[in-house]
């Protein structure tokens, strides 16, 4: 046996640093060569195409990795991925057949951002590597998310082949006021205002993306809370689209929204029961504001046009998820204490028994079982007084906000 300090015998085998370093330049090539070929697998693939020419979330979603880029790169380097954008559109367009399009183009310039961050990750020294991966592997989580999306609620509909939508619109009703018919009166006789919606309804994954960018780059436990946040919301939402499953104004009353809602005779008259609507059951809650409130509250520390912009989304899903008929106003009332929940519950820095984490967890949750409860088998008690339905309301949004500022201070 040889002893700690003896000598290696003379014809022992050795690995030089030389020889070493060799070897992982040529490991970080083959990799860098095993990640391009699957890119441009992807890109040469018609059902991949279909997905980011016809999705227009899926298609956006992708595309936000090049604010990432731009986030943890400089700037100079951008032209770097316009030309593998570039070159990867044109590859498309000659092997696939398929004619120019904005979010094809566009996806692939965001795969063009994802690629490069990976070889930038392969090659990089220890000193980078966290903050590339980072940047990388959470908008790769997005992006599966969004690709396999669709599935959960092709089965929420299939498990509720009808919808509570009478229920919601009989609960607006009582507030005296059909707010997304209001709205959708303002917004969809203007093609101007109608694209506007249109845009600000879309453009929710590049808000998504940007505050986690903004935030990995200032703080990055707090972007990881972040992304924790908008990743779970949407499954969890699931759960609460099959409590009360709906599909929105837009879809319970066809091409008579926004200028033909019931009077209230026509609704007195009409039996409050589920009826058959074809369309996603995902109006309550709305998920849509509940990631924009998500938004502005994780835009907490940024700069002050970031923050404007955090809060012209938010105003701006108010508007359009009420004026494009996709959610009626209590949906956007829900979304509130959802979004409360589940910033608390993504709050790991914070002990799971620290009221100032438990309070808003146990609360956010239990507001939403009441309004399950209240809006399937209690709907008697808001049509009592007039004022009732909007104390609810208020006193749900309310309490949410003044447990949310409570949070904020431990983040």
């Amino acid at each position: 046996m040889k002893k700690p300090n003896e000598p290696a015998p003379a014809n022992a085998p050795t690995v030089s640093l030389d020889t070493w370093q060799v070897k992982s330049r040529r490991i970080a090539a083959a990799a860098g060569v095993i990640v391009f070929a699957v890119v441009c697998a992807l890109t040469l693939n018609r059902s991949f195409f279909e997905q980011i020419a016809n999705n227009i979330f899926f298609s956006l979603t992708v595309a936000g990795c090049a604010i990432l880029f731009v986030s943890v790169r400089p700037l100079r380097e951008f032209p770097q991925v316009a030309a593998v954008g570039s070159i990867l559109v044109g590859m498309q367009l000659f092997v696939l057949k398929v004619p120019l399009r904005a979010l094809p183009a566009l996806a692939l310039l965001g795969m063009s951002s994802l690629l490069l961050l990976v070889i930038r990750r392969i090659w990089s020294g220890d000193e980078e590597r966290p903050l590339l991966h980072y940047a990388i592997f959470p908008p790769l989580l997005f992006i599966l998310l969004g690709y396999f999306g669709s599935g959960p609620l092709e089965i929420t509909g299939r498990l509720h082949p009808k919808t509570l939508d009478l229920f919601l619109y009989s609960f607006d009703q009582s507030l005296g006021v059909q707010l997304s018919f209001k709205v959708g009166q303002v917004v969809l006789p203007s093609p101007l205002l109608t694209r506007a919606a249109l845009a600000m309804y879309y453009v929710l994954p590049i808000a998504i993306l940007f505050t986690y960018a903004r935030q990995l780059v200032r703080d990055r436990n707090l972007a990881m809370t972040a992304f924790l946040s908008f990743l779970i919301a949407g499954p969890v939402g699931v759960v609460f689209y099959n409590l009360v499953p709906a599909c929105g104004p837009a879809y319970l009353f066809g091409a008579k929204f926004p200028f033909e809602p019931l009077s209230m005779q026509q609704l007195n008259q009409l039996p409050l029961q589920a009826l058959t609507i074809a369309g996603p059951r995902n109006a309550f809650p709305s998920l849509h504001l509940g990631w924009a409130l998500l938004v502005w509250w994780y835009s907490e520390g940024l700069s002050r046009w970031a923050k404007s912009a955090a809060v012209g989304f938010l105003v701006g899903t108010v508007f359009a998820t009420l004026g494009l008929g996709e959610h009626y106003f209590i949906d956007l009332v829900m979304a509130f204490p959802f979004a409360l929940m589940i910033q608390a519950a993504c709050a790991l820095k914070v002990s799971g028994l620290d009221a100032r984490r438990l309070i808003p967890l146990l609360t956010g949750l239990a507001l939403m079982l009441v309004w399950v409860v209240l809006l399937r088998w209690g709907l008697p008690v808001v049509w009592i007084n007039p004022v009732m339905p909007w104390l609810f309301v208020a006193g749900t949004i309310g309490l949410s906000i003044f447990l949310q500022a409570r949070l904020r201070r431990v983040l």
